[in-house]
Order: C-alpha cells, then sequence, then structure tokens
C-alpha cells in the first residue's frame, strides 16, 4: 500500500472517532429525564392518551419533548385514567392509634421546565396541591390550618411545592419551595383525644413508581423514606396518583404530561 492510501486510512479513523465522540457526548449530555406531552401522532407506540399503553407500531399516541428551558403550565388531579378518581390518603401512627387521613378530591396548578445541569438532563416544576373532601379517621374533623388557626372543614393547602427528577433516577421528589413546611391542619373530636390538635406536614417525599403521565405513591415505599413527618418527630407515608396535564401557553388545550428517561 502506498503512502496515500496509508495517510487516507489514517484519516477515515480519525473521523470515525470523532464522529463515535461526538455521539457519545450527545448521548452524555441527554442522559436524564426529559418531560414530555403525549400526543396524538399516528403510529407512534402508544395506545391511549396518557401514554401508558405500549402497542406498536401502530399506537396513535407518542411522547412529544417539551423544548429545553421552556415554561410550561400545568395542572395535576387524582383524575386516573379511566376518569375516576383514587383517594390520596395520609397514613401515621399518633399516640398509639393507627390514623389516616383520606381525600377524595386532589388538585393542583403550576410551571414545569426541561433543565440541564452538567451531563444530566432533569425536569423541574413548582406549584401547589390542594386536598378536599378530606375525612379522618377516628371519629376526627379536619380543617385546613394556614398557622393562624382553624379553617376550612375538609380542606387542606399545601405550601408552595417544588419537584424534580434531578439526581433521582426513575423518580420524583417532592419538598417544600422554602422552608420545610408542606402543609398544615387541625384534628378535632377524635375518638382518642390525644390525636386532637395542629399538625405540620414537613420534610420531603419521593414517587414510588411513574406509569406514563401518572405519578404513584405507595405507603409502605414513602414511609420506608423516613423523610415526611408530622410535627417533626412522627413517621408519616401517602399512598395514591397525581395526573398531570400541560400547555405551553393559554391558547392551547392541557394535554397529559409526564417525565421519561
Amino acid at each position: 500500500m502506498n503512502v496515500n492510501g496509508r495517510r487516507a486510512i489514517v484519516g477515515l479513523c480519525m473521523l470515525c472517532a470523532l464522529l463515535i465522540s461526538a455521539f457519545a457526548a450527545q448521548s452524555a449530555s441527554a442522559a436524564g429525564t426529559t418531560a414530555y406531552t403525549c400526543r396524538n401522532v399516528p403510529a407512534s407506540g402508544f395506545s391511549d392518551s396518557h401514554c401508558k399503553v405500549v402497542s406498536v407500531p401502530n399506537g396513535p399516541f407518542s411522547h412529544v419533548s417539551i423544548p429545553l428551558n421552556t415554561t410550561t403550565e400545568f395542572t395535576d388531579s387524582n383524575n386516573t385514567t379511566g376518569g375516576a378518581k383514587e383517594n390520596t390518603l395520609l397514613k401515621a401512627t399518633i399516640a398509639g392509634s393507627a390514623f389516616t387521613l383520606t381525600a377524595k378530591t386532589t388538585t393542583g396548578s403550576g410551571w414545569v421546565t426541561n433543565a440541564t445541569e452538567g451531563e444530566e438532563m432533569f425536569v423541574h416544576g413548582e406549584g401547589t396541591t390542594t386536598y378536599s373532601e378530606v375525612t379522618a379517621s377516628g371519629g376526627c374533623k379536619v380543617f385546613t390550618d394556614s398557622g393562624a388557626g382553624k379553617g376550612e372543614e375538609g380542606v387542606i393547602h399545601t405550601e408552595p411545592l417544588k419537584a424534580s427528577t434531578k439526581g433521582q433516577g426513575d423518580a420524583q421528589k417532592f419538598e417544600p419551595k422554602e422552608g420545610t413546611v408542606f402543609a398544615r391542619f387541625l384534628l378535632e373530636g377524635c375518638t382518642n383525644t390525644g390525636i386532637n390538635g395542629t399538625y405540620t406536614v414537613t420534610g420531603s417525599v419521593k414517587s414510588s413508581t411513574i406509569t406514563g403521565t401518572t405519578t404513584n405513591f405507595t405507603h409502605a415505599n414513602t414511609t420506608e423514606q423516613n423523610t415526611l413527618k408530622l410535627n417533626g418527630t412522627i413517621k408519616a407515608g401517602i399512598e395514591g396518583t397525581a395526573t398531570y396535564d400541560a400547555r405551553l401557553n393559554s391558547s392551547e388545550a392541557f394535554t397529559p404530561i409526564g417525565p421519561t428517561t
């Protein structure tokens, strides 16, 4: 082989190496989690509007990524894909008794965006949630408490919260936007009078699983995390679902939204 031939091969090898390096860098920069909307894009792979059920190759719905660093309005609820509601539960042991708060309706709103830090892509959002039609075990009546005393019966409002998938793998971490307080509520009329009083929910909690555009929490998993507390010392866990919808601007209809790796 002549010198020119060897130079050509060396040049091609160097080009291949550069292309492989560039591809690897692109792949690394894309590692992490991305928020997507589930949209009607024919022959894309999902059979349902929440991108839960794979139907390859002709499912009518597909993941459509939200542009990087673009703020997107969202709403959330405890409505399941079929339109039914799944109760949200908060469980703990208080004054020696097993205790459960049950919220029949969950509504929330805020914003979400795709962001990057270093080589990790992640989803970040902020918003608030309201739990209504809230009842409690042990004959207790539940009231909202903003820190200024007794408020609406059967309603609990969270403080402003933030959520992120940064460093969380397939999970989302939820915590107060500022400080440590998630929410406050007041209990009255409990059969076990030792349960009566004002409670402050503090700490953080991570989702148990994510299916399509629905974030799931299980009592066993969230309690085991040991990060959510009542009045600073009582271990608590939550159980339920949150399904999200989003839109880029007010002229759009809301479309189911979720994170994917």
